[in-house]
């Protein structure tokens, strides 16, 4: 049968990521076999966001390390695309009779590089995990480079709450580049809470 490997725990990230498109969750529920995805509910106004992924206790069952592997390479693919460092919660233990008892258990850790590797601990301690921390995860070689700042999200093509005077009213405007007059109307504060909720529904 081979070799086989069990997981039990989480991978998190540094800092939540936004679901920016409607399509994005589905794509992530697919992402993983044994992992899925940690949403939290942001609010409204912010949308749902990514923390991590947690071991799918339905699916994980044992399996032999090259599904796990890919799993694991999906997960790292999608922390780097959206730029997040990733910690592990992480335990595994293996069965497949090796030379070395040691060698069948242990963490999960990322290196520099946002790439996973076994940490081997017949002990059940994490001082294995620490002492190559320390070490900066050399067995990967070079450091990572330097990660380029995420890209700034472009402004809301929303222009300015305008006034328009016509005799002794005056009407609030606004327009959109993406979707024309979003509102006109002799309200001012009902003008200014339609231009928050259009930014809101469709620029966020």
């Amino acid at each position: 049968m081979g070799y086989e490997l069990y997981y039990e725990g989480r991978i998190t990230f540094d800092r939540p990521v936004r679901l920016a498109r409607p399509d994005e969750e589905s794509h992530l529920s697919g992402l993983a076999r044994f992992f899925t995805p940690v949403i939290e509910e942001a609010g409204a106004s912010t949308g749902r966001h990514i923390t991590g992924f947690q071991v799918d206790e339905d699916t994980g069952d044992w399996a032999k390390s090259c599904p796990w592997n890919e799993d694991f390479a999906a997960i790292e693919e999608f922390a780097r695309s959206h730029q997040v460092t990733l910690t592990a919660d992480l335990r595994w233990q293996g069965d497949g009779c090796p030379a070395n008892p040691a060698d069948d258990r242990g963490h999960v850790v990322f290196d520099l590089h946002g790439e996973h590797h076994q940490v081997p601990d017949s002990n059940n301690s994490d001082q294995a995990v620490e002492a190559h921390r320390r070490r900066s995860c050399t067995c990967y070689g070079d450091p990572a480079p330097a990660l380029s700042p995420a890209p700034v999200p472009a402004q809301p093509a929303v222009g300015p709450l305008t006034p328009i005077r016509s005799g002794h009213l005056t009407d609030y405007t606004a327009h959109c580049t993406d979707h024309g007059q979003i509102l006109f109307t002799p309200d001012e504060n009902l003008a200014r809470s339609l231009r928050n909720e259009h930014i809101a529904r469709h620029h966020n």
